[in-house]
C-alpha cells in the first residue's frame, strides 16, 4: 500500500510513520510512506500514484480541505483520510468522499482501526480496470478478468478471460499493485488471483483451465493466503 502524509509538523509526521511501519507489520503487508509537509507542493505535483492521503486539515497555505477537494478533482479512486484536532470538520469529508478522520493527538489503536476502515474501501472494487500498456496497444481489463499473470524474460503476459496481453514491466511492482486484490505469488513466475484458484493439489495450483506450479519456497505462505481469502479473512 502506498500512502502519502501531508502534515507540516515534522513530529506529527514521525510519528504517522512509526504507526504505518507498526501497522504494515502487524497486517503482513507492505507499506510505502512518503511524507510532504508542504501541502500546495503535494497538490501540484500530485501524480495519482497513492492509495491513500492521509491529510492535516490545518496547514498554512493550502489548507487540508483545499488540498484534497484538488486532489478529487483529478483523482476520483484515491481514498482520503483526514487529521485533526476538531470534529467539526469531519463534516467536510463528504464534500470529498473521505473515508473517515482521525483525531490528534494520535492513539495507535484508534489509528489502526481507521487504517482497516480505509483498506477495506481500497479493496472494495476488485471489479476497476487497469489499463495495461500492451505490446499491441492500450487494453483496458477488469481485475476481476485477470486469472493469472506470468513472467517470461523482460515481459509479463497477463492471461485474462478475453486473452493474453504482453506488458513489459517488473513483477515486483504489479505484486505490489494487485496484492490488494487478493493476488498472491505461487512461484518466482505467477502471481495468481485467489478468486480464480479452483484447487490446490501437491505442487500445482489449478487456476481458471491453468496449472501452474507451487514452488517450495512459495507454498505454505501461498496456501495460507488462499486459506484467509477462502475464510474471509483478508
Amino acid at each position: 500500500m502506498k500512502v502519502a502524509i501531508v502534515d507540516d509538523e515534522q513530529n506529527m509526521t514521525k510519528q504517522i510513520e512509526a504507526f504505518l511501519d507498526r501497522f504494515g507489520v502487524e497486517s503482513q503487508m507492505e507499506v510505502e510512506a512518503r511524507t510532504f509537509h508542504d501541502s500546495r507542493a503535494f497538490v501540484e505535483t500530485y501524480d495519482g500514484s497513492y492509495d491513500l492521503v492521509l491529510l492535516d486539515v490545518e496547514m498554512p497555505g493550502v489548507n487540508g480541505i483545499e488540498a484534497a477537494k484538488a486532489i478529487r478533482g483529478r483523482d476520483g479512486r484515491v481514498s482520503i483520510m483526514f487529521i485533526t484536532n476538531m470534529a467539526q470538520y469531519a463534516i467536510h469529508g463528504y464534500e470529498v468522499e473521505a473515508v473517515d478522520y482521525v483525531l490528534k493527538p494520535l492513539g495507535y489503536q484508534d489509528f489502526a482501526m481507521k487504517m482497516k476502515k480505509a483498506l477495506r474501501y481500497i479493496e472494495r472494487d476488485a471489479s476497476r480496470q487497469l489499463v495495461l500498456d500492451a505490446t499491441d496497444g492500450k487494453r483496458a481489463v477488469k481485475v476481476s478478468d485477470i486469472v493469472y499473470v506470468e513472467v517470461i524474460r523482460h515481459y509479463l503476459n497477463f492471461h485474462t478471460d478475453a486473452g493474453v496481453y504482453e506488458v513489459r514491466g517488473v513483477m515486483r511492482e504489479w505484486e505490489d499493485r494487485l496484492w490488494r486484490y487478493h493476488f498472491a505469488r505461487c512461484s518466482q513466475s505467477y502471481l495468481v488471483n485467489l478468486a480464480r484458484v479452483r484447487s490446490i493439489q501437491g505442487n500445482k495450483c489449478l487456476a481458471g483451465g491453468a496449472e501452474l506450479p507451487l514452488s517450495r519456497n512459495r507454498k505454505n505462505e501461498f496456501i495460507q493466503a488462499f486459506t484467509r481469502y477462502v475464510g474471509g479473512m483478508d
